[in-house]
């Protein structure tokens, strides 16, 4: 039977958001479904897009399965590769073929990566910007030679998607390699997922990533012993 909502729980739900409510007539029933919505997309059910909400990485279980089948076969350190590729021009994109057709173009994004990295988990790291993990089991890893085969496939999709004689966008596309020594547990893996990915965007589009970028970080945590001289 339905539960009921008393008014400390409607106003509690109502402060979780105060911006996204405050126009609504609804306000109560706004804010629920957004609860939920934030729920599931910890939970790792995809977006419109077809790509899993950044919740899933940073919040949610993403990464637990990959930290329990193969932390033990990877004693050099815990492995992940990415691709990140972000719509150039997506605001023109939107105003000049409609929203409806930007959707669809970015619904291609996911389906491309997604053919071209079988096993990969596609993020939606940002509204048009889009990371492919190239997890342990996938068995796929990151190289320099995706960058122009990987950009050339996202475009040559995107103008599929798009309405014909419309012209496809361009795209800004980041390598990662990140190696994380002696991780505790797995969830300490999705927060530094993610900010690497940021990261690695950010240099790429600065122009000062310098192709494949290469990180390892060290999380042991263990206090060195200073040997007797």
């Amino acid at each position: 039977m339905p539960y009921a909502i008393d008014e400390a729980m409607a106003t509690a739900l109502v402060t979780l958001y105060p911006r996204l409510v405050q126009r609504s007539p609804e306000p109560v029933k706004v804010a629920l479904q957004r609860l939920l919505d934030e729920e599931h997309a910890r939970r790792g059910v995809p977006d419109a897009t077809g790509a899993l909400n950044p919740l899933a990485l940073t919040q949610g279980t993403l990464l637990k399965e990959e930290f329990d089948l193969s932390t033990h076969a990877h004693h050099s350190g815990w492995t992940v590769g990415a691709l990140i590729a972000d719509v150039k021009g997506m605001i023109h994109h939107n105003a000049r073929h409609g929203f409806p057709a930007g959707d669809a173009m970015l619904r291609s994004v996911v389906k491309s990566l997604q053919d071209q990295f079988p096993g990969a988990k596609v993020v939606r790291l940002q509204g048009d910007n889009f990371a492919a993990l190239l997890v342990p089991t996938s068995g796929l890893s990151v190289t320099e030679e995706l960058h122009a085969s990987a950009r050339s496939r996202l475009i040559t999709d995107a103008r599929a998607a798009l309405p014909e004689g419309a012209e496809p966008p361009d795209f800004t596309v980041a390598l990662l390699e990140l190696t994380i020594e002696q991780p505790t547990h797995w969830q300490v893996l999705g927060p530094l997922v993610w900010g690497e990915l940021e990261r690695a965007y950010t240099l790429e589009r600065m122009g000062t990533a310098g192709g494949l970028q290469r990180r390892r970080l060290q999380l042991g945590g263990f206090v060195p012993v200073r040997s007797e001289p």
